[in-house]
């Protein structure tokens, strides 16, 4: 009897002492921020690597518009990860709230005056409603997202930043900011916006942080691709960028998308 208590406790003692590794099956952890930034509740979705630890460090990918891209970017990086196709990493989901306003709000940092194939519009098209509040969800990210994601979870300095059209254009712009990724991956961004206001404020940087960029562009309006392909000029001329770029030819805005991770995952993150 003594001896089956002492096996007993022995397991017990063993199990407390590896508690802290995870086998994970991919599944979403939710937390919730209360902002002083945004002035409201935001929510951010987390998926762990196979087999995450405490004991370890991870890089943390960052996913704006989780509504849509969180699943399928955690499920490609889950496996790529445990085959080890790319480093094991922390998927951090970003959402929006909601697609009409608060997305527009929080990835667009003015309100442009112009449209993606070059048409002028009016001020009722980009107002306060739908546009420009980029600067309150920067300080959110920098300061109270990525602190707690930091908080909460074994992540390392190898922090990546995926955007997808505005999410993209916020990824450009961040180049005018202080910021703490290593890697940004800009699909199709909507440089365009503002008329081409990243590329003005990227060439007024004097840019100097070692930053690995993947950008991503489909032919479609010319007016959209053109602003792209002057910021691609810019950021080739820039001594510390190490830019990764790939146009897709017989892809829309959107479609692009899949390929644009898969194939920027594996040159970026290996």
């Amino acid at each position: 009897m003594k001896n089956s208590l002492l096996l007993l406790l022995l397991a017990v003692m063993t199990f407390k002492a590896v508690a802290q590794d995870t086998i994970c099956l991919n599944t979403t952890i939710k937390h919730t921020i209360k902002s002083e930034y945004l002035d409201e509740n935001r929510e951010y979705w987390v998926s762990l690597p196979l087999k995450y630890s405490d004991s370890l460090t991870y890089p943390a990918i960052y996913v704006f518009d989780a509504e849509w891209r969180f699943d399928l970017i955690k499920n490609i990086a889950f496996d790529l990860g445990a085959n080890k196709k790319i480093r094991n990493s922390i998927i951090i989901g970003i959402p929006h709230m909601d697609w009409e306003n608060k997305r527009g709000q929080d990835l667009t940092f003015s309100q442009s005056r112009i449209e993606y194939d070059g048409e002028k519009v009016d001020s009722t098209w980009y107002t306060d409603s739908n546009s420009g509040k980029a600067m309150s969800f920067y300080n959110y990210l920098i300061k109270e997202l990525i602190p707690d994601v930091d908080k909460n979870y074994a992540t390392n300095t190898h922090e990546t930043l995926i955007g997808h059209s505005y999410g993209g254009y916020f990824g450009g712009y961040l180049l005018s900011l202080e910021h703490p990724f290593e890697i940004i991956h800009m699909y199709d961004p909507s440089l365009w916006y503002s008329d081409g206001e990243v590329i003005q404020r990227f060439k007024k940087s004097n840019y100097n942080k070692t930053t690995r960029i993947h950008i991503t562009y489909q032919p479609k309006p010319e007016f959209h691709r053109g602003k792209i392909e002057e910021f691609i000029q810019e950021l080739e001329d820039t001594e510390s960028i190490i830019l990764s770029k790939e146009f897709y030819e017989n892809d829309t805005h959107n479609s692009l998308f899949l390929a644009s991770f898969y194939e920027g995952i594996l040159k970026t993150n290996p």
